[in-house]
């Protein structure tokens, strides 16, 4: 190993080597492909690190100057990580306007339902009133015919 190449033995060695918190860290493992070894090979056992893969990888990492959109490197942009959280976000982001669309479309034809079931119900009423008067009528022109 190069002399400036040091073991980080733990998730707090790491964490304060990148001078981030601990479950910063390990999000960033998860996320952004940190290179951590896990001498069990177990995807939760005791992880290590060498300082020189960290100082390589944040090289290589995005970098953000504070615009309103992240600037992704190329590098980063092909990454499956970051390509299957983007791509899920954009599903997300759809479905969720497909839903809303849906739920709209829902509401509008729920008050079509109500206005034609109040319109059928004046009907109803006006048939049947009209039924006893018609009953009512026969009944009445009968004796006297």
């Amino acid at each position: 190993m190069h002399q400036k190449e040091t073991i980080l033995n733990s998730w707090k060695e790491i964490a304060d080597y990148l001078g981030r918190g601990v479950r910063t860290a390990q999000r960033w493992e998860h996320d952004l492909a940190l290179p951590v070894r896990r001498p069990r090979g177990k995807e939760r056992s005791a992880v290590i690190a060498v300082s020189s893969d960290i100082d390589a990888w944040l090289k290589r990492c995005p970098v953000h100057y504070g615009s309103s959109k992240k600037q992704l490197s190329p590098e980063t942009q092909t990454r499956p990580g970051w390509m299957i959280t983007y791509q899920n976000a954009e599903r997300l982001r759809q479905r969720t306007e497909a839903l809303y669309d849906r739920a709209l479309q829902l509401r509008k034809n729920l008050q079509r339902a109500l206005d034609l079931s109040g319109k059928l119900a004046v009907q109803r009423s006006l048939v049947q009133e009209s039924v006893r008067n018609g009953v009512n009528g026969l009944q009445k022109r009968a004796p006297g015919a």
